[in-house]
């Protein structure tokens, strides 16, 4: 398998990029499912949040980023940012092929496409990937028997970067943005920030209502494509390399929470 007249080894890094914070649920995931691999994390946290910018600008910094985890040598390229996803294929000049691309929208599609016990669908995201209608349509193309009710619910984010977990402080919110959910039999948190606030969602639906667990299937997704393509590693070389756009205090301390550890972040 070659890439740029250059042949790809198991042993070089899987590159990992998000806005900043949520992409570290999917990373944590990775980082368990493949303890084997090496992980080159970027935050783009100068340009955080994704979800209100406009396509060009995601773009030229989902552009900007590939380039960047490609000097670092990885071998193939996880998108961790639905946001950032509904851009990927527009974006030109990626140094990587759609075969070396990862991400966070295909791999949920098609495992609730080909499901049969849940017909009644939530999807929550942030404005752009809801407003893209990615997931909705790409259901709604794999399977025409899926009721689906989505919502932007750009609230939930800043109050998981803040610390506000608690049932008292998101109930009232989830107030307002699942009316109309009630029949729903399974939600799709389309943010990656989301996890964090799994069991307070299920809480509020009284467990009548599934919340999907994103990372682990895109952590599935991804060994998936690194055994079919043979490039799996067997051995740990080197430690995770983080890097940021913008390095500030306050994220460090949420970057703690996420990922539950102290990591260095260049």
């Amino acid at each position: 398998w070659v890439l740029n007249n250059k042949s790809i080894k198991a042993s070089q890094p899987i590159g990992v990029f998000d806005s900043g914070l949520g992409g570290l649920t999917i990373l944590k995931a990775l980082q368990k499912k493949l303890p084997n691999e090496q992980f080159v994390y970027y935050g783009d946290t100068a340009h955080l949040p994704y979800g209100d910018k406009s396509e060009e600008a995601l773009i030229s910094y989902v552009q900007a980023i590939a380039h960047f985890l490609k000097s670092k040598d990885c071998k193939i390229l996880v998108v961790a940012c639905n946001s950032a996803t509904t851009v990927i294929n527009k974006a030109p000049d990626l140094p990587y092929t759609s075969e070396d691309i990862i991400e966070v929208i295909s791999p949920i599609v098609n495992l609730i496409a080909t499901q049969q016990k849940y017909t009644n669908i939530g999807i929550i995201g942030t404005r752009k990937t809801i407003s893209s209608g990615m997931f909705n349509e790409a259901l709604a193309l794999q399977n025409g028997n899926l009721q689906i009710t989505a919502r932007a619910t750009p609230l939930l984010v800043p109050l998981i970067e803040d610390g506000f977990l608690e049932e008292n402080v998101l109930f009232p919110v989830f107030d307002r943005y699942f009316k109309g959910f009630q029949n729903c039999q399974l939600l799709i948190p389309a943010c990656t920030h989301y996890p964090i606030i799994y069991q307070q969602i299920e809480s509020y639906f009284d467990n009548r209502l599934k919340v999907l667990h994103t990372p682990k299937i895109i952590a599935e997704s991804v060994e998936a494509v690194l055994e079919q393509k043979g490039l799996l590693s067997t051995t740990k070389n080197k430690e995770d390399d983080y890097h940021l756009s913008d390095v500030t205090d306050e994220f460090l301390r949420e970057a703690e929470l996420f990922l539950g550890k102290k990591v260095h972040f260049n």
